[in-house]
């Protein structure tokens, strides 16, 4: 009997990707430890590598776990425990990223939120957490400052140029004139450390929460474990990214996004030399890559164009050149590679498909084994199904519905969020869990995935100034504004953008004719209730609300009518 007669037609009974996996692959046991302790086993007999680098300073393995182990004394001394919350704001600084690893250290849970969330959103997801300590960059201090009186927990500041070199420090702070505040500095907070704090041992208990739409508009917090984010860690190794210790890369990934933490994770845990860059316009980065020259490259679609404009001469130095956030068009993508073809670098543009719903990538594209127009594979114990999405059953080979992953990466479930939670999961006959991911696809009976669209809508957007990466989430935009009472009904469609890859654009009508300052109005709710990444670029006053036969908002004819 071949293979072929074997197989059930059912890509998640077959599993045909697992024939790219080597043995060692499939049977490898998954770690079992803390996100701290995995960097720690895997780093401890190289202290003196070079673990972060920023803005010209290096930072060694060893130095970094000091810090770390500095901080986790400091949180413990103010009264933080395993189990408890702290929320941190912040760039992908050094103090960042020890203040989440000394969290784990303790078993503390690290709430990872947007830099551009409202002061009332801060304030609520320090209360929703019961958050013990509010970290906060100081390039968001104004916001701290404004609600000062109602936080109920201690405010630490992390400074931009609080890791900087002295002579870059001082430049820095002639130039930004940072305010007096009343809060605690970092400086200060670890000065409250004494003595060593106990290492937290379970690696099952949650490590982060990050935020996500979900299935609706509305972010949630994605509680991931220890387990979650050390599983996608040893996954992508497996499947081709084979990192080398001492190898460089350039880091531009927030680490309010779950992608964030697990290729920062990655990299830390193979021993990879990190240059952290925080300022994120696309030309810039640009810039930066071709002084830095980095090994491994992970970035968006947002920062391409700046890419091949700022970026010559020989590129054989790149190993890895990995998109995340979005998707390029075929002609952009092809573009990319045959540019970096031309100019000999040793890798191609590869993609794969996550959510933060998985800690990041569950199917990712093999350097070995690519197919053009792919998500690439599933990850090596992740299991893909193709549902019908009203029926829930399971669709063949070359059939296009909703994809649904298992994966040990996945999520433990929103916080305090269960029915959200239940919404999204798909309880398989054996008893198996799996996350309904709300977008399309199929799978070829290779095992490749490819993608075909989305049923929820979910958009990446930058700052006006290409310095920040958040996602734009229409059905929130639309709830915000037809809580107005003069509102009847609001469609918001997303449009492409040069400076923003993307921008939100509303359509409104309203239960009373016209008013002349109606947009005036809608648009002051929008910035006063909304963070300023989901706030429209345009509102416009409708008549009628044009419908699908079904009785559905038609977002296609929004969109016809924003290109007249």
């Amino acid at each position: 009997m071949t293979e072929e007669t074997k197989r059930t037609g059912f890509p998640s009974i077959d599993k045909p990707w697992l024939k790219y996996y080597s043995e060692e692959a499939i049977s490898t046991p998954l770690p079992q430890c803390t996100m701290y302790q995995y960097i720690w086993k895997n780093n401890k007999e190289h202290l003196s590598d070079i673990a972060l680098r920023y803005y010209g300073r290096a930072i060694t393995y060893g130095k970094l776990f000091e810090h770390i182990q500095k901080a986790a004394s400091a949180f413990y001394a103010m009264g933080v425990r395993a189990g408890d919350i702290v929320t941190v704001m912040s760039m992908h600084t050094p103090e960042a990223i020890c203040a989440m690893y000394a969290l784990n250290y303790i078993g503390a849970v690290a709430n990872m939120v947007y830099m551009t969330l409202s002061e009332k959103e801060i304030l609520h997801t320090i209360e929703n957490t019961q958050s013990k300590l509010f970290l906060v960059l100081d390039a968001a201090l104004e916001k701290a400052e404004a609600v000062k009186n109602e936080l109920p927990c201690p405010v630490v500041v992390l400074g931009v140029s609080d890791s900087m070199p002295p002579h870059i420090k001082l430049g820095y702070r002639l130039k930004a004139k940072p305010k007096k505040h009343p809060f605690l500095t970092w400086k200060d907070f670890l000065a409250k450390g004494a003595g060593p704090a106990p290492m937290a041992e379970d690696h099952a208990a949650p490590a982060v929460i990050v935020y996500t739409s979900g299935t609706t508009g509305e972010p949630k917090g994605v509680e991931l474990s220890n387990d979650n984010l050390n599983a996608v860690v040893a996954q992508c190794y497996y499947s081709g990214k084979y990192y080398g210790r001492g190898e460089t890369g350039l880091f531009i990934l927030p680490l309010f996004f779950g992608f964030g933490i697990s290729m920062l994770h990655l990299c830390l845990r193979y021993g990879i030399d990190l240059n952290l860059w925080i300022e994120l316009e696309p030309n810039l980065i640009g810039k930066a890559f071709q002084k830095e020259k980095p090994n491994r490259f992970v970035g968006g679609p947002a920062i391409i164009d700046g890419f091949i404009k700022n970026v010559s001469g020989d590129l054989s130095y790149i190993l890895e050149f990995t998109g995340g956030g979005g998707s390029l068009s075929p002609e952009k993508e092809q573009e990319l590679n045959d540019f970096l073809e031309k100019n000999h670098a040793n890798a191609k543009y590869t993609v794969g498909y996550g959510m933060t719903e998985f800690a990041s990538a569950v199917c990712m594209q093999h350097p070995q084994n690519y197919r053009a127009g792919s998500l690439g594979l599933p990850l090596v114990h992740a299991t893909i199904k193709i549902i019908d999405p009203d029926s829930e059953k399971e669709l063949q080979y070359n059939e296009t519905s909703e994809m649904c992953f298992t994966t040990p990466s996945m999520m433990s479930g929103y916080y305090k969020a269960p029915d959200e939670t239940a919404q999204i999961s798909l309880k398989d006959t054996d008893g198996t869990i799996g996350l309904r991911t709300g977008d399309l696809g199929h799978v070829d009976e290779n095992g490749f995935v490819y993608f075909e669209g989305r049923i929820k809508r979910i958009y990446i957007t930058t700052g006006k100034g290409g310095d920040t990466i958040n996602k734009i989430f229409p059905q929130r935009i639309e709830e915000c504004l037809e809580a107005h009472p003069d509102v009847d009904s609001c469609g918001v469609i997303v449009l492409p953008d040069t400076v923003q890859t993307n921008v939100s654009v509303a359509y409104v009508t309203l239960k009373q004719p016209c008013r002349e300052d109606a947009v005036d109005t809608l648009m002051f709710l929008a910035r006063a209730e909304l963070p300023e990444h989901l706030q429209p670029a345009a509102i416009h006053i409708l008549d009628t609300m044009p419908m699908t036969p079904s009785g559905k908002i038609d977002y296609r004819a929004l969109e016809q009518l924003a290109a007249q």
